[in-house]
Order: structure tokens, then sequence, then C-alpha cells
């Protein structure tokens, strides 16, 4: 993966060498091998009365929803934050956050159609698939009065409804087909992974004849995305315009052009993906960038890993950026250097596809990853500089994962069906850099990843995941890394959560150009972005969830968090820099998801306070960005 400076990328490796700049595109076996398709205000403490109980928030909500800062200090009751904090880690439970089928895009069809025996019947009794119906509803269900309104209807009208092809070409069975219970649900958990449609539900309705008539319904979201954005996060602002169709036609393609300005550089994208744009699941993805630091192109095509039992699939792409990366300390840029990246990328992969609940993939492939660095432009940031590095040489890898999922709502979402991989997953990559095809060093590289869940008592889940990253070259390993996380779930009332996570670092000989920070962008809210660095890190986030059932203007799914964060690096940062020690903050936030959007993103609007006594701290912290998870 080229790495782009101050947490960007341009993705031209992903598991199986993916493309894009500033996003990933097509991300090879890493988008699809897992999933069919696959965290920060003084005021007074005050109390809120919901249905699921009293909610603690150092925040006034007016009419219009606007979240406002309150004027004094941040010595409010800390004490009283944090018992409202461990009160909502109790073992209380009402459960309504099931891990079971979410509603269904039309709730009269969560009942089986009768005279259809049960699945377990059908697969004994060597049942095929019969005719497959695909009913495609509109954004708005005007069947219901809080929808049959003007504004819903006219909306519906504007929107280009995916098509029935769009839809077909992405069935995992076809008529003739042995009956599988389990192909039904990998298919729908396949559609809703798409970004272009919110719900999917499969299910057999007719069976005669020894065949089976399956009903395939999806509902669209919103694709069309002219407009302005903007964020706050780690004290530095962002802008964008954006004008994006994430269902180009309804064709399942998405364009994109855009311009957006942040801390680092102002950025404008041109981007094209059709993952079907040759034939189903055999796709291209094309970007073009030009920033006010370099310009950029990738360009990639590539058969995914789309299905657990896909035999076959392989990848092309590659890639160059220019562009001009700041070292940070105490958040401030204390140096730059301008980096030029070119990659390329092709592989090839097989498997024996799904056999007895487990999969085993294995690659081969060839890849060039070539770094050149010079120094900043501007005298007064000429600092330490990264050595160039270009390695180039074969690699294999093996995969492996369990077909063990969870259908979830209200976890890291509101209001929307999660499918989430418990069953175990891991990814062992290894390559060679040879001088004699051009590399700059002979070196071996690893990449390894694992994965795995587990469901807990007293309606509980913890989720674990490691990697392992580095080089062997010249007698010693450079850009060690070696991460870990555990999530843990626990349901502590009618919509509410408890959530924890617990993640780390162990690093050595890092490369300059690849730095590792903590601060307001990456789990320390009340804190700068970057604000410190070093080999390691340990970071710890505490949060107690709140999902209402407020649907305004049937638009948006709210909820809400109060949240602690604890974090601190340690070793070398390549700039000398002191080591500010142990981090801590603690907050509250609203949380806002637009479920009728391709682009739903939970909309985070916290207020953090950071227990820290360094003078050029704020009191307060306020973020506003839009995030992928609660």
């Amino acid at each position: 993966m080229v790495q782009r400076g101050s947490g960007q990328r341009l993705a031209v490796g992903g598991v199986h060498g993916g493309l894009g700049i500033g996003r990933t595109l097509l991300s090879g076996n890493g988008r699809n091998a897992v999933t069919p398709g696959q965290g920060n205000g003084a005021g007074r403490l005050i109390f809120i009365k919901l249905d699921s109980g009293w909610l603690c928030q150092d925040a006034v909500v007016d009419s219009s929803q606007r979240l406002h800062r309150s004027s004094s200090q941040r010595a409010w009751g800390r004490a009283g934050f944090l018992a409202c904090l461990l009160a909502g880690a109790g073992l209380a439970t009402s459960p309504t956050l099931v891990e079971a089928a979410a509603p269904t895009v039309a709730p009269a069809a969560a009942e089986r159609a009768a005279g259809v025996p049960d699945d377990a019947t059908l697969e004994a009794a060597g049942a095929v698939i019969g005719s497959i119906t695909i009913v495609r509803n509109n954004v708005f269900d005007t069947s219901l009065d809080e929808e049959n309104k003007a504004p819903y209807r006219v909306a519906n009208r504007l929107h280009v409804l995916t098509r029935e092809s769009v839809i077909r070409k992405q069935l995992l069975f076809a008529p003739g087909d042995p009956y599988s219970h389990r192909l039904l649900e990998e298919t729908a958990r396949l559609l809703r992974a798409q970004t272009y449609l919110r719900e999917a539900e499969l299910r057999p309705v007719r069976y005669a004849d020894g065949a089976v008539d399956i009903r395939v319904e999806t509902r669209d979201v919103w694709t069309l995305n002219p407009g302005i954005s903007g964020g706050r996060k780690g004290g530095a602002n962002s802008f964008g315009i954006e004008l994006e169709e994430n269902n180009l036609f309804g064709t399942g393609a998405s364009l994109a052009l855009s311009r957006r300005t942040d801390s680092d550089r102002n950025e404008t994208l041109l981007r094209y993906a059709n993952a079907h744009l040759f034939r189903p699941w055999v796709g291209l993805t094309a970007e073009i960038n030009q920033n006010s630091d370099g310009n950029g192109g990738a360009l990639g095509v590539e058969k995914t890993f789309h299905a657990l039992d896909t035999r076959r699939a392989w990848g092309l792409s590659g890639g160059q950026l220019s562009l001009t990366q700041g070292l940070y300390a105490r958040g401030d840029k204390v140096s730059e250097f301008r980096q030029k990246n070119q990659d390329f990328n092709a592989w090839w992969g097989w498997s024996r596809g799904l056999r007895e609940g487990h999969v085993s993939r294995y690659s081969v492939g060839l890849r060039k990853l070539e770094r050149q660095f010079q120094p900043s432009l501007d005298p007064a940031l000429v600092g330490p500089l990264p050595q160039d590095r270009n390695l180039v040489g074969p690699w294999i890898s093996i995969e492996s994962i369990r077909d063990d999922w969870a259908l979830l709502r209200n976890y890291d979402q509101i209001g929307i069906t999660e499918d989430e991989l418990l069953g175990r997953r891991y990814l062992l990559r290894v390559g060679r850099s040879d001088t004699g095809m051009g590399a700059d060093r002979d070196a071996w590289w690893l990449e390894a990843e694992a994965s795995r869940g587990y469901r807990l008592p007293e309606r509980s889940q913890l989720r674990l995941s490691s990697a392992l990253s580095g080089r062997w070259e010249d007698g010693d390993s450079r850009d060690l890394r070696l991460t870990g996380s555990a999530r843990f779930y626990r349901e502590t009332g009618r919509n509410r959560l408890f959530f924890a996570i617990l993640d780390g670092q162990y690093g050595r000989n890092l490369d300059l150009d690849n730095p590792t920070y903590l601060g307001g962008d990456n789990g320390l809210r009340g804190y700068p972005q970057r604000w410190a660095s070093g080999e390691s890190f340990a970071r710890l986030s505490v949060e107690q969830r709140y999902y209402t059932d407020w649907f305004p203007w049937r638009l948006f799914r709210v909820g809400g968090a109060i949240f602690a964060d604890v974090g601190r690096t340690w070793g070398r940062n390549g700039l000398g820099t002191q080591n500010p020690g142990i981090l801590a903050d603690i907050g509250v936030g609203l949380r806002l998801s637009n479920s009728r959007s391709a682009f739903a993103r939970v909309i985070h609007v916290d207020l953090a306070i950071p227990l820290d006594s360094d003078p050029s701290l704020k009191n307060v912290e306020f973020l506003i960005e839009a995030r992928r998870e609660f």
C-alpha cells in the first residue's frame, strides 16, 4: 500500500494489490475475501430523559438539532461523568439488540410463505432453484403514511432505480442449481454490502415439483451527492465540494469529482469505479489527482474473490503519486519532505472453494514499491530525510476463512443491518525483493493478519484482530509493526450498548515516512491531531452508546455516547522530541446516521475535555466528522 502523508494513502497494495489515491478503490481480496463486498466541551453536566433511560450529556440540543458548546470551564463534575460511564457497563439487560435478522425490506415478507418446507427439508429433498423474482424498492416507502408525502415522492421520481440486471449478476445461484440456504444468506450479505442498496432479503416463496421459487427484495438508497461537506477533528478543519453519483444510471458504477481542503493539502479528485464493467465481478477503477503538493493517478482491473466459493481471482494495478509530507510534534509541523511513490502489482489466486465451512485461498504475484524523497523547498522545514527504497520481486500468500457470521443491529451502525464475520480468518503473505529484478536491495518482506470473534454470555461479543508487517534486510528488521486490537460489546438495556476497544502497536526501526501518531484524528478526541508520536503505542477507549427510535424527517437515525479515551506512545519518533506521556480525555457526543444515502456515514458531533495540565491545550475540543462507525 503506497503511503500518503499524514494518514492518507495511495492504495496500490491491499491484500492482493488494490488501487486508489486517497481512499481504497479496489482492495482485492482485502475487500471481498472476508466480507461480501466487508475510533471529543466544557459545560454543565445535564441529564436528558430518553425512552431508553437517562443520558448524561455536556451539551444542549435546540429544536434545530444544532449542538451548542457551553461556556463554563472544564472543571465540571468529572466524577459524575465517570459514574454515568461506569453505570453504563452494568449487568441489567432488557434485550432488544439481538443477534437476529433486522426488520426486512417489507415487514409482511418476514413470515415464510405457506406451503414451503423449512430449509433443512428442502436441502435434504434435493430441491433445486426454480424461478427468481427481483423486487426493487425505491428510496422511500410511499405505502407508509409517514413517507407518502410530496418531498419523498419527488425524491423517488428523481432517483434512478438500480437495474434488475445489476442485482441478478450478483446472485450466487441460478435456476436449476441445488437449493442452499447458505447461498441465500451469503447473497443477501453481498447485496447489503453494495453502497447503493440499504437492505436485501432473499426467501423461498413457492415449492412445487422439486423446485423452489426465490424472491429477492432490495431497497435503494439515494446515490447522488451534489453538495458541500466539512468537518473538524483534532483542532483542524476540513472543507469539500463534491459531485458524486454512486449508482450511475442504475448500473452500480460510481463517478465522482471532488475538491477537498484540509490541514495537509488541497486535493482535486476525479474517480470512476465499476465492479462489473467487463463481466460480473471483473471491474475497473481509475483515479486522477491534482493536489496543491503534487499530482497522481491510478488504474486497476481486477476479478475479486467476491464469494466464499469463488475459485479464481486476479488483479493488475498501478499508480503514482507525488506529495509533500510533514513530520509533527505536539500537533505542529516541524519538518517536511517531498515524496514520490510508484507502485505496481499483478497477482493471480486460486481456491478449492468452501469445504465444510472453511475456505483456503492461495495467491502469487509480482510487486514493485518505490519511494523517492527530496528535501523541502521551504528552508525553515528542512529536516530528516527518509531513505529511498525500491522493492521489486515476487510474493506468495495463503488465506483461510471460517464461515461464521453474525447478523446484528445497533452495534457499529444505527438502525442498519450489520453483517459481521466472527469466524477465524488469517492471512500470510511473504515476498522477496531482488536486485536481479531491478530492486535497490535484497530483502524479505512479510504481511500477516489474524482475526476472530466470540459470542459471550450476557449478550456480549468480543472481536480480536492482529497484524504483523515488516522487512528483513542487511541482517536486521526494518519498519517492523506488530499491532493488536480487542473490541468488546455488551448490550446493557433497551437501545443501549457498552463498548470498549483496546489496541496498540509495537514498532521497531520504522521508516521515517510511515510515522505513528496519536491525537484527535485517531482516538484521543480531547487532543489536537498528531499530538504524540513514537514507534509504539497503546490506547483504550470506552463508550456507553445510546440508540434512539427518533427518525427526524425520515432521514436520520439519532444516537449518542459518553466516552473516555486514554493512550500513550513510546520509542523514537524520528525528530528527537519528548514523549508527552499518558494522555486522557472524557466527553459526550451526538450521532446522526443517514440510512437513506449511499454516503451513509455516521456523523459524529463530539465535545471532549483533555485531562491534562498542559497550558497549550484547549479546555474543550469540538469535533464534527463523518465516520464509518458509531
